[in-house]
């Protein structure tokens, strides 16, 4: 049985909004790490919910050099005051976030992602992996814009990352 104009339509219409939906989340972790680099903390908390939950894993990140530690976030504010940190402030203008790649699966106004994030620094003339991380995102869509709900990144080399991992093999 062929489909009407109006069936045609209306299904091309939903696969293009699903197609928008993926790369508007793809650019969400892309401006994130833009945002970071760039020291700009309110362009980076805009990017999440006021609810937001960050976690980190620090594992040998510089994150007050505690192997395992694990940095919780909670509230965009908290993302904020991230951004503005010593540590973090330290980074400037001497790193680069790079997501990718990234697997990401939407579901209406729901989003889950699971990638990749190198960050590079620059010391002196050479650029030095100081993190290579793989991170999980929930998204959700509020009033037509797509924001990081949830993120949680650990550090390739422990058995968290593992965990992650199978998170992306849900999504893929």
């Amino acid at each position: 049985m062929t489909m009407s104009v109006e069936e045609r339509l209306a299904e091309l219409e939903t696969r293009l909004t699903s197609a928008e939906d993926e790369l508007a989340v793809h650019r969400l972790i892309v401006r994130y790490g833009l945002a970071v680099d760039a020291g700009e903390a309110e362009a980076a908390m805009a990017l999440f919910t006021e609810d937001t939950v960050y976690e980190v894993g620090a594992a040998t990140t510089g994150i007050d050099g505690d192997r395992g530690r694990v940095l919780r976030m909670e509230g965009r504010e908290a993302v904020g005051a991230m951004v503005l940190s010593a540590p973090h402030q330290a980074l400037l203008p001497n790193s680069a976030h790079t997501p990718g790649p990234v697997v990401v699966v939407v579901d209406g106004s729901d989003a889950r992602a699971t990638g990749y994030t190198r960050i590079y620094e620059r010391r002196g003339e050479d650029f030095v992996l100081f993190r290579l991380a793989l991170n999980h995102y929930e998204c959700v869509k509020s009033d037509g814009a797509w924001l990081i709900h949830r993120r949680r990144s650990e550090v390739l080399g422990g058995d968290a990352v593992q965990d992650v991992m199978r998170l992306g093999l849900e999504l893929a």
